[in-house]
């Protein structure tokens, strides 16, 4: 079971969490940040445990191992009651 928060709502449902990578983030000119790297996971979730559908742009916040990640909803799909969700954040 994991808790997610979407729109201010606390969600406790099964979810699978992948997480695909982490690597450097590509810096713009003039930005001089160390140390950030860029996470992307995929999430995958019942339909029918969390009743909508979270849409790309919005945050999402999960629990893993004791601490709240934030993330970014890149790609929302949802087919045969699977929720797939793209996710991306910026972390130290």
């Amino acid at each position: 079971m994991t808790d997610i928060w979407y729109e201010g709502k606390l969600y406790t449902v099964p979810a699978v969490i992948d997480h695909l990578t982490e690597a450097d983030r590509q810096q713009p000119g003039g930005d001089h940040s160390e140390g950030i790297y860029r996470a992307e996971a995929m999430l995958y979730i019942s339909h029918a445990d969390i009743g909508i559908v979270p849409q790309k742009g919005r945050e999402i916040e999960i629990e893993e191992a004791g601490s709240v990640s934030v993330y970014m909803i890149e790609k929302s799909s949802y087919e045969a009651g699977e929720i797939v969700l793209e996710l991306g954040a910026y972390i130290e």
